[in-house]
């Protein structure tokens, strides 16, 4: 089967040091395709959306924007969230796209002040937009399942 040059063009973009030191992929070797329609499958079987999920994140990424670097409670004081921004952007690796997000990761704690998710904008970007929630073994992956118990927790 001929691959497809687009997707071969935003996987080497996802390879390790191409964008960022990591990379996207983790210990993933599936086509791109096949890792999304997995990931994809996974969430539609729970009842949501992609776009369900990844608008969850970026209004989160929202209100801890809101924070000045400081934590901001959300979910009605189950969770608090704080964004530590970097200068400058990152590309998304899909070269189809063009879009770019602010480098900053969010914290999650929950009231107790234990660790619950941490996530970047460019994650909620690729999970809302691609569908994409990075490879396996990457270290920024959000798997489906921890997105949606996160989700159920907070949204209930």
């Amino acid at each position: 089967m001929k691959k497809n040059p687009a997707e071969q063009q935003s996987r080497d973009r996802m390879e390790p040091g191409a964008l960022t030191i990591e990379g996207f992929l983790g210990t993933d070797d599936r086509p791109l395709a096949d890792i999304i329609a997995a990931d994809t499958a996974e969430v539609e079987a729970a009842g949501l959306t992609i776009e369900e999920l990844g608008a969850f994140l970026e209004g989160l990424h929202k209100t801890a924007d809101a924070g000045w670097e400081g934590r901001v409670p959300a979910c009605n004081g189950k969770i608090t969230v704080r964004s530590d921004e970097t200068l400058g952007q990152i590309s998304c690796p899909f070269t189809s796209c063009g879009d770019h997000c602010h480098k900053a990761v969010i914290g999650v704690k929950d009231a107790a002040g234990n660790d619950l998710l941490e996530f970047t904008p460019l994650d909620a970007h690729l999970i809302r937009k691609h569908g994409f929630f990075q490879g396996k073994g990457s270290p920024y992956r959000i798997g489906p399942k921890k997105l949606i118990a996160f989700y159920r927790f907070c949204k209930g």
